[in-house]
């Protein structure tokens, strides 16, 4: 099957031609130039041109997606996506996924129970126990909305925390030794 640039492959598909309502009872493989999806079921409607896919879902982008040479020279590259649930939008290139999302891109590590990722837009709108790792610095929040392009995050939620490395000092030179006492006087 294809819908607007998606390849859709399964071993069996039940398909409404009038209404474009459809299921996958069977492994489901999604791709489209520089993206690849699984999952073990899906449903959708060719019409509205979009596609659930449920259990043990993967996505990956290559970074070779059309929209990515629009993410201009700071594009972070390659990226995976693993959810409970993904529902793609193929007409506006947006994935929706609900149920244990994780995101990974370079060394940034993201995770929450929706994210919502625009191709288009370059952006990636998390909600529920999110929490954003890059390196040793991490931010808790309820709703994170991250701008892949520019790195812009805006978080809310209470409470919320962040978490930066302590950066090491240097020992700097060795101290000089602690002089020793004077002998006390006695008195006769």
């Amino acid at each position: 099957m294809e819908m607007n640039g998606y390849q859709i492959e399964t071993d069996q598909t039940n398909w409404n031609l009038n209404s474009g309502d459809f299921t996958m009872p069977h492994e489901v493989k999604v791709t489209r130039p520089g993206t690849d999806a699984r999952g073990d079921k899906a449903k959708g409607n060719t019409k509205l041109g979009t596609a659930t896919l449920v259990g043990n879902v993967v996505v990956h982008d290559n970074g070779g997606a059309p929209e990515a040479k629009d993410a201009g020279s700071d594009y972070q590259g390659p990226a995976t996506i693993t959810c409970d649930e993904l529902t793609l939008d193929s007409k506006n290139k947006s994935y929706d996924a609900r149920g244990n999302v994780r995101f990974v891109q370079g060394n940034r590590v993201g995770t929450a129970e929706r994210g919502v990722l625009n191709s288009t837009q370059h952006t990636l709108h998390l909600e529920g126990n999110v929490v954003l790792a890059e390196g040793q610095t991490s931010m808790k929040a309820g709703v994170v909305d991250y701008n892949l392009q520019t790195r812009d995050v805006i978080a809310n939620g209470a409470p919320m925390i962040i978490r930066e490395p302590i950066p090491q000092r240097s020992p700097g030179p060795a101290g000089s030794p602690k002089p020793s006492p004077k002998p006390k006087k006695k008195f006769l």
